[in-house]
């Protein structure tokens, strides 16, 4: 067996450096994220405000 040494254990570390598999899905999730937060805070500000104007306008068309 061969004793490890230190070019032996910074190899690793270069070829991590190097791997980007898997960074096209990570900026996806991070996208997605992002967005799903952000629609998350839209309808959390416009929500009251939108029922209240589907609360008037179903009482308009429901009146006789």
């Amino acid at each position: 067996m061969i004793a490890p040494t230190k070019k032996a254990n910074v190899a690793p570390s270069r070829d991590l450096r190097r791997d980007t598999r898997g960074a096209v899905s990570t900026e996806y999730l991070v996208l997605v994220g992002t967005v799903g937060i952000g629609m998350a805070v839209a309808l959390a500000a416009l929500g009251p405000g939108l029922v209240r104007n589907y609360e008037q306008t179903r009482s308009m068309v429901a009146a006789p």
